[in-house]
């Protein structure tokens, strides 16, 4: 007794700070604490991101099987009320492991088979993101090494239809696709940690510090506008799956600032749901694909010639006989239109036209053109894996290139490239560049073209939507519309494919001011007499007069009676 209780007595007085060590060792623990995800939301702070708070359930395998090997030989021990104690303990402990397999809506023995696997481990999830519920529950099981800790986990409100835009997350939290990737660092925040003490079964007993500070992410603001943006989806959807098209975009642009207001795709995927995502499905076709633009280059080619000075808006350009012949290539009109103006030869979409227009400008002239509004070049917008399009140098063109650049092939574009090179129609030659991310102010554009040559064309695509043109179909009640409409076969195997085809429409409106920018591409449509007039500029009628509507833009083409009973209707 003397001896013990000497030493005792060192151990206290000389020994304490080693006990402590060793105490902290065993007991102390460094935690992380995960930062609250930011959120995403579009223009007028409606939500598109959310976090919300779920538990994982986790399990130290060595620690776990300590425990039960040490029950085990308790219950074996020669003292008859230490091992009957240590017995019941044993049974709680299997009774409490159905019970918890049971929870995590396991098979029978498959939670006993996963911890035996991994029997060597030091930490194994046993499920991740559960409802906050489940946590408590497995929390008073009380079994050794086996806990929960608390996560977050992404929700999306609008589901597939802003899809493509924001992206998702995976699941440990960190983004992967869209916004959610491109402004990861900014969304996830900064973990903090903290020092706690734990009982043997890894049960949180006290905090004891801070370590780290843990900084929650940044909220970040996009230029979508969610009405316009399920509306656009909404369209595009239904008329996909109507053509039994391979796919589709929309992409709807603020005229005066270049920013995004909605942007959607075909086909879709739900980010809310993990489990389905295929690769080919997420990704953001309206930035990530290049196409050959077909017609819609042409008011580019017009407006090309223009500034190199080879034609005025005034000049009338002779298509007979309806052909052109370029060495072993005939440039070919559905028929002779004989002599058009140039906004006849938008109208009427004439390839021979838009030929002889492009031949008339030396290359580099053309080029420079096409490369100031942004062809070869990402548009920068602040979505993650844009493409550039594709516009080769001017010196490698022949006369064959030389032409078929004036009529949208051999040159290739992604639809938000298309839809930004339009902004200078609607800003007196000025562009602007496109962007996901409200603005708090109108961006600095880029003068491309005089004012004068952008207003002219702008009016002269005001001639392919009305009766008797191409652009018909995309006539909207009360507002006047410029557009032009395209149809481009696709080049499969080094060769043109007349049964494949990428039809499409981009328009501006009101036309006397534009406020809104509209491009819509729809791929490989399976149906006879696909054209981009006949298929897609219904669908940009649908989605240019709801966004209108949605902003509440005044029509610029109300005749008399109308006007007269809108000045009823608002003094009643």
């Amino acid at each position: 007794m003397v001896v013990l209780l000497f030493r005792a007595g060192y151990i206290e007085i000389f020994q304490q700070e080693w006990l402590q060590v060793q105490a902290d060792k065993r007991q102390m623990r460094t935690m992380r604490i995960p930062p609250y995800r930011g959120m995403i939301v579009d223009r007028n702070n409606e939500a598109l991101a959310i976090s919300s708070p779920v538990e994982s359930i986790w399990c130290d395998p060595v620690k776990f099987f300590g425990a039960r090997a040490a029950l085990v030989k308790l219950s074996k021990s020669d003292d008859a009320e230490e091992a009957a104690e240590a017995q019941d303990d044993l049974d709680n402990l299997d009774v409490n492991l159905i019970r918890l397999e049971e929870l995590l809506d396991m098979k029978s023995g498959e939670l006993n088979k996963l911890l035996t696997t991994n029997k060597r481990k030091r930490f194994l999830y046993l499920a991740r993101q559960s409802a906050p519920a489940l946590g408590r529950d497995v929390d008073e099981l009380k079994l050794p090494a086996v806990g929960s800790k608390s996560e977050y986990r992404r929700f999306y409100p609008m589901a597939e239809s802003i899809g493509h835009v924001v992206g998702f997350t995976n699941i440990d939290d960190s983004g992967v696709e869209g916004v959610e990737l491109a402004k990861n660092e900014l969304l996830a925040g900064k973990s903090g940690e903290k020092k706690v003490i734990q009982d043997g079964a890894g049960r949180l007993i006290e905090d004891i510090e801070q370590v780290e500070r843990m900084v929650p992410g940044q909220d970040v603001q996009l230029s979508i506008d969610r009405r316009i943006q399920y509306q656009a989806y909404k369209v595009l959807k239904e008329q996909v799956h109507q053509l039994s098209a391979k796919a589709g975009s929309v992409v709807v642009l603020d005229a005066k600032t270049g920013e995004v207001l909605a942007m959607a795709n075909m086909p879709g995927f739900n980010p809310n749901a993990r489990g389905s995502l295929k690769a080919e499905n997420y990704r953001n076709r309206a930035l990530m694909d290049a196409y050959e633009p077909g017609s819609t280059i042409k008011p580019l080619t017009i407006a090309a010639a223009l500034e190199a000075r080879v034609i005025g808006p005034n000049v009338s350009i002779d298509t007979s006989p309806g052909t052109i012949k370029l060495g072993k290539v005939t440039v070919k009109d559905p028929r002779n239109f004989g002599t058009l103006t140039l906004d006849m030869v938008l109208a009427k979409s004439s390839n021979v036209g838009a030929s002889k227009i492009a031949l008339l400008m030396e290359a580099k002239e053309h080029w420079k053109f096409l490369n100031r509004v942004g062809f070869g070049m990402r548009p920068n917008s602040g979505a993650p894996s844009e493409t550039n399009g594709g516009l080769s140098y001017y010196d490698s063109w022949g006369e064959v290139d030389r032409a078929s650049h004036g009529y949208g092939y051999g040159v290739s574009i992604s639809l938000l490239q298309l839809a930004q090179a339009y902004t200078v129609f609607a800003n007196q030659g000025v562009m602007f560049p496109s962007t996901l991310f409200k603005l708090s102010e109108r961006p600095q554009g880029t003068e491309v073209m005089k004012a004068e040559n952008a207003d002219a064309v702008l009016r002269m695509m005001t001639a392919v939507v009305k009766e008797g043109a191409t652009g018909r179909r995309a006539m909207i009640e009360g507002y006047t519309v410029a557009g032009k409409t395209g149809t481009a076969y696709k080049y499969i195997n080094k060769k043109y494919r007349t049964d494949r085809r990428v039809v499409s429409f981009i328009g501006l409106a009101p036309a006397s001011n534009p406020r809104l920018i509209v491009a819509v591409t729809v791929d490989e449509p399976r149906v006879e007499r696909a054209t981009g007039g006949r298929l897609v500029a219904p669908m940009f009628s649908k989605i240019m007069s709801s966004s209108l509507r949605i902003l509440d833009i005044p029509p610029d083409n109300l005749s008399k009676e109308q006007i007269a009973v809108s000045v009823k209707k608002g003094a009643s």
